[in-house]
């Protein structure tokens, strides 16, 4: 006999395409593409926009829902346009 699926469960935590609700730090770095030591820095409670997390005793804990949300509500920097090189001044011979 086989059972039916049920129907009340969300499809994207079992799809495998979606991330499972709570993360470590390694699992989050890969998923936004940044280093370890760069989330680190953004979960520090002294950052002007701290990165949501969990402690669970010495073990940090993300919510992919949460990071979610504090990815698309974090201010974009803007960035100073960029000076340009002089270019060296030619030698007379």
């Amino acid at each position: 006999m086989s059972r039916p699926k049920p129907t009340n469960i969300d499809t994207a935590q079992t799809s495998g395409t979606s991330p499972s609700p709570f993360l470590s730090i390694e699992e989050i770095a890969a998923l936004l593409r940044a280093d370890v030591n760069w989330v680190r820095e953004k979960i520090r409670r002294r950052s002007p926009n701290p990165m949501p997390v969990f402690n669970l005793g010495r073990h940090l804990v993300f919510d992919w829902a949460q990071v979610e949300e504090w990815v698309r509500s974090s201010p974009r920097p803007i960035h100073a346009a960029h000076k340009r090189r002089k270019k060296p001044k030619e030698k007379a011979a």
